[in-house]
């Protein structure tokens, strides 16, 4: 009999989809965004874009000779990857006495370190707003969101406002009018509980079982479409909010994470949980970000 994936011993798992998956409340971007491959430590995309329109399109005089239009040119786009690490050791005594709750410290240890590492990955992407190329002492920092989104920044100078029901539409609306669909908003938990006494988008959840309405907006339906409304815990400031179009932002893989086991330097076990990658932003025009909210 052949040996399948069912009965073969020792088949490493993806880990990188496990961490992916392994607590997608606490890591909404990292978890619903997509992936692409990076290949260097400096990942590059191409940007394209439409000639703007001009006025009323012109006929063409019959017979007329053909003319070319000039192309506007793809833009080189560019971030660094940035490498991402958690280290657990157990003592070999702790690995063998009988524990409450758990068979393995060793095991459990690797399951936070999982979810340690998604968090430590989702802060980068909502909280870095520059990157970094590093050196032989310095580490590599990829630009998060706040390093892209430059087109579409509603502030105010500085000087704290408030999170009007307008000005989160006039946000919106930017962005579908630089092209984006937007479909995801981040908020802190303040800022959520603010986007939830909006009324003219609110779209409230009903709860089939029980007929009730909650208190709460899970979605809001604007002018420009159906936006999922989060509230971040992982360090989402109260002074912002990000609007985006999930299509637009990619991670880019330069290397997978693994778990690889700690030498035995002594009376321990232990594993490191490693890899590496970057944010590819796509065309950042398409979102918004509401700064100087106070």
């Amino acid at each position: 009999m052949a040996v399948t994936t069912y009965s073969a011993v020792g088949n490493r798992e993806d880990l990188s989809d496990i961490i992916t998956n392994i607590s997608p409340a606490d890591t909404p971007v990292y978890s619903a965004i997509g992936r692409t491959k990076a290949t260097s430590t400096y990942h590059e995309w191409l940007e394209d874009s439409l000639n703007v329109p001009n006025g009323a399109p012109a006929g063409i005089v019959e017979g007329a000779d053909y003319t070319e239009d000039t192309p506007t040119n793809r833009v080189r786009k560019g971030n660094y990857t940035q490498i991402f690490r958690r280290v657990y050791k157990v003592t070999k005594t702790q690995e063998a006495v009988m524990k409450a709750g758990i068979k393995s410290e060793l095991k459990y240890q690797m399951v936070k370190a999982m979810k340690e590492v998604a968090i430590d990955v989702e802060r980068a992407i909502i909280l870095n707003a520059a990157m970094n190329a590093g050196s032989a002492t310095t580490a590599r920092q990829m630009g998060g969101i706040p390093a892209f989104v430059s087109t579409n920044v509603l502030a105010n100078g500085g000087t704290p406002r408030a999170l009007t029901e307008d000005l989160f539409n006039q946000a919106i609306q930017q962005a579908w009018a630089s092209g984006g669909d937007v479909d995801m908003v981040i908020a802190s938990g303040k800022n959520k509980r603010t986007i939830s006494s909006f009324t003219a988008g609110n779209t409230k959840v009903v709860e089939a079982d029980k007929g009730e309405v909650t208190a709460y907006i899970d979605v809001y339906d604007s002018d420009f479409g159906r936006v999922q409304i989060i509230a971040h815990r992982q360090g989402m400031p109260d002074d912002k909010i990000y609007i985006l179009d999930k299509s637009l932002w990619k991670v880019a893989v330069l290397r997978p994470f693994s778990q690889t086991k700690l030498p035995e330097t002594g009376s321990f076990v232990g594993a490191v949980i490693e890899g590496e990658l970057t944010l590819e932003a796509r065309a950042e025009q398409g979102n918004a970000i509401i700064a100087d909210i106070g």
